[in-house]
């Protein structure tokens, strides 16, 4: 191994995060973050649980683990507070999810289902077996990100998957409007460009991979029976055939907005359904969400979160 390669695999990797958030929030801003971290962990334990009812009017999934499990105990048990408890919940694992956190999330919000890693196997074998769809089961073993795209989008049915690092502060009347009408929506990016493996136009032209602009990860549902995976598989090769250099976040986007375009995908209303980017956002009141990212995760971890335990 070369001198290059050990630097950057035992100092330049694992102090990349620290650099990188140090960089964007100053030494400060990245303590107070760490700090405010630590407190939402303690805190996501002591929330008064909420019983997940039978008689449910959504049902949502979060792809989870280690390092996001309180994040994901304060998403949904702040949409679970706002349908009184009618909500079903999945939790997907990233590949760090244990019975732990599993119980943690429990603790907070009884009635969950966990999706064990055996279930999703064994039903990837039957819906996905690798001999017919290498590729796809590629993805899902290349980054996380597919875990969502993959686990959870196989399953039948219309399915719904929200990040974790989200806050609901009123009833998602336009996403309980979706379920019932098993229609596609997502959260609309609000920064200039889609994050794709090339040009929309390109991807249209040369590949015949339409897509819709816009697509933010956050909040992202459509009906799975209508997917027709040996088309998306093609898709996929053609994706890596041609950009072998792209990031799986870019793949996973490309493909993702490819879905929802070809079910006519509806744009959930940026006002109510916010996402932000600023570590000063000047959040608005008319939010029924809030999406915390870049460095908008400084008022996330420091501030927002308190604001549901008062």
């Amino acid at each position: 191994m070369t001198l290059g390669k050990i630097a950057y695999k035992y100092l330049f990797k694992p102090t990349f995060s620290v650099r990188y958030h140090i960089s964007h929030f100053g030494l400060r801003g990245w303590l107070n973050m760490q700090r405010g971290e630590q407190q939402m962990k303690k805190a996501a334990l002591k929330l008064p649980p909420v019983k997940l009812l039978t008689d449910k009017i959504l049902e949502v999934s979060f792809l989870t683990g280690a390092k996001y499990w309180h994040q994901t105990i304060f998403c949904a048990y702040t949409l679970a507070r706002h349908l009184d408890g009618r909500l079903g919940i999945k939790l997907y694992s990233d590949g760090t999810l244990t019975d732990e956190h599993i119980g943690f999330v429990n603790q907070v919000l009884p009635g969950i289902e966990a999706i064990s890693e055996q279930q999703v196997l064994q039903h990837l074998d039957v819906v996905l077996p690798q001999h017919h769809f290498p590729t796809l089961r590629y993805l899902r073993n290349w980054h996380p990100f597919f875990r969502r795209l993959i686990d959870i989008h196989t399953s039948s049915s219309w399915a719904i998957h929200m990040d974790s690092d989200m806050i609901f502060f009123g009833k998602p009347d336009q996403i309980l409007e979706a379920y019932q009408q098993k229609t596609a929506v997502y959260m609309r990016e609000q920064l200039a460009s889609s994050y794709f493996v090339d040009n929309e136009d390109i991807l249209s032209d040369k590949h015949g991979i339409n897509c819709i602009k816009s697509v933010n990860g956050g909040i992202i549902a459509y009906d799975n029976d209508k997917i027709d995976y040996a088309h998306l598989e093609e898709k996929a090769r053609l994706l890596l055939q041609h950009y072998p250099h792209a990031g799986p976040a870019q793949v996973e986007q490309t493909l993702m907005s490819y879905l929802l375009y070809h079910q006519n995908a509806e744009a959930l209303d940026e006002k109510s359904y916010s996402i932000f980017y600023d570590n000063k956002p000047g959040f608005k009141s008319q939010s029924i969400v809030r999406h915390y990212i870049f460095k908008a995760k400084l008022p996330y971890f420091t501030t927002e979160w308190k604001k549901v335990t008062r």
